[in-house]
């Protein structure tokens, strides 16, 4: 089914205007609002889009979560079906946030308004609604969703979009003291700031890029941070050791006292106020705030017992066009879980740029646009993921921490000096995985490009192991050779869902 640019006209073949391919290169951008279907009679006068919805209790498409990958979602299908009946619901207060920025806000760098990912207006002048209210139960065999508020609404199709949600101490002693916080949400970032004119000495708990993020956070508003690291090595998930040495390093020339293979025992305090922590050592290390950035989990609790896959702490199975292994519903962002095509295994991407790719991929597919085969690969294609802490930068793309030891069909290729890395594993001349890490790491999304398209490296691969590599033009002299040549690119496929044969079918 796609839906029909007029309704009246539903019934006649040639009153509909065709629906354009999805393309995921296309550099996206808000669309106009449509003068004749959805978005017009809102604008002219009629009750929004949130009221009739609730007055009817259906919407043909239905977004749950309001972060980028479900705001992209929403205005994506707008593109594909703009007399749709398209609604947001979310228990945020607050329009959709850029959320890579808020350490930034955090630090005082940026200002509330410098938070919006799109103009406050973006969703009213589109004709989306959006519900301000919490989804109490998702019943897929129904297609319906129960707010908290009684209010029953159906759909045709739906997203879900809910993100994730950090992990907490759980039954450490002093976990709930005051002063021990996570730092996920805007609320928790308002917070952060509040407090920071009365804190000294800061901890920060946890050993990935968002626990050192958060430590040179604390460090450069002036306060003293140590952070602690379970492990024997910082990001271990896709750093090996000698480039989680250049980032401790870094840390440490900035400030950040770093103590590895350390672990909490609990929090110590008085009165409810955070005063420290205890390490399973007996070591007593004081601090007035407690930062938690231990990780975070993909919120999947509407997708339990729905027959959507889901998984708690993992994610919810995301098939071809993001869809679920229930027909009509659809996942994207980090609640989203995607087969890694270089390891085969199942993973969720909580990463800004996959989410915003998914929820593109999902709302073309939610509004019953084509989707070409190859399209999928900004969304479920490699991974790739880049940092920057202040002057040290670190880029991962595909599966970086392959060994040749495991899998003797890869070779492993190192280079580095006391200010750069690189590491290099290939496949057949392929690149599977890279890590670049210095003051100039190559284009991310370029090195994404050549893993997807399974590029033949062999005439760079001294080049990649090097600082200046040019990752873009080497992919596109690859491109422009395949088009004089008349061959093809490789493009990754992501894997058919039960409801699903063909790349190409319409949702």
């Amino acid at each position: 089914m796609r839906f029909q640019r007029n309704r009246q006209n539903a019934s006649k073949p040639h009153a509909s205007v065709p629906v354009p391919d999805f393309d995921y290169l296309s550099t996206f951008k808000v669309p106009a609002p449509d003068t004749t279907g959805t978005a017009s009679r809102v604008r002219s006068g009629g009750t929004s889009i949130a009221e009739q919805v609730m007055q009817r209790g259906h919407a043909q498409i239905v977004v749950v979560g309001n972060g980028i990958a479900g705001c992209a979602a929403a205005m994506e299908a707008r593109q594909y079906a703009p007399d749709a009946e398209i609604v947001i619901v979310t228990e945020q207060s607050h329009p959709t946030i850029n959320t890579p920025a808020l350490k930034q806000f955090g630090a005082g760098y940026l200002e509330l308004a410098q938070l919006l990912a799109q103009p406050p207006d973006t969703e009213r002048r589109l004709g989306i609604g959006v519900i301000h209210e919490h989804v109490e139960q998702l019943d897929a065999r129904t297609r319906r969703v129960m707010l908290l508020s009684g209010q029953q609404i159906t759909y045709d199709r739906l997203l879900l979009a809910t993100g994730s949600r950090p992990v907490g101490l759980g039954a450490l002693p002093g976990a709930d003291f005051d002063g021990v916080m996570t730092l996920h949400t805007l609320s928790q970032y308002l917070d952060l700031r509040r407090r920071l004119p009365g804190v000294s000495r800061a901890i920060v708990i946890g050993g990935g890029y968002h626990a050192a993020e958060s430590a040179l956070l604390l460090r450069h508003a002036g306060i003293a941070t140590t952070l602690l690291v379970r492990g024997r090595c910082l990001v271990s998930s896709l750093l090996d050791l000698p480039a989680a040495d250049l980032l401790r390093q870094h840390l440490q020339r900035q400030g950040v006292e770093v103590r590895l293979e350390t672990e909490v025992a609990g929090v110590v305090g008085r009165m409810g106020v955070a005063a420290g922590v205890l390490t399973t050592e007996g070591a007593f290390l004081p601090g007035q705030l407690i930062i938690v950035a231990i990780g975070v989990q993909p919120d999947v609790r509407l997708a339990r017992g729905g027959g959507m896959g889901a998984d708690i702490g993992k994610g919810v199975r995301a098939y071809r066009q993001m869809q679920t292994e229930v027909a009509s519903v659809y996942a994207a962002g980090a609640v989203a879980r995607v087969r890694d095509p270089q390891t085969g295994g199942w993973e969720s991407r909580a990463q800004w740029y996959f989410a915003f790719q998914q929820g593109r991929l999902a709302g073309a597919a939610l509004a019953g646009a084509r989707i070409p085969a190859g399209s999928e690969s900004g969304a479920m294609g490699a991974f790739w993921h880049a940092t920057q802490f202040g002057k040290l930068s670190i880029l991962a793309a595909g599966a970086p921490t392959l060994s040749d030891r495991e899998h003797r069909d890869y070779e492993v290729l190192t280079n580095g000096s006391a200010s750069f890395y690189r590491r290099l594993v290939l496949r057949d001349h392929r690149v599977v995985g890279y890590l670049a890490v210095g003051a100039n790491p190559p284009a991310g999304l370029a090195i994404k490009r050549i893993i997807d398209e399974q590029m033949d490296v062999r005439e760079v691969t001294r080049q990649l192991l090097g600082e200046s590599f040019d990752a873009r033009a080497f992919f596109t002299r690859q491109q422009l050779n395949v088009l004089q040549t008349g061959g093809s690119a490789a493009h990754m496929s992501a894997p058919a869902g039960p409801h699903q044969q063909r790349p190409s079918r319409s949702a």
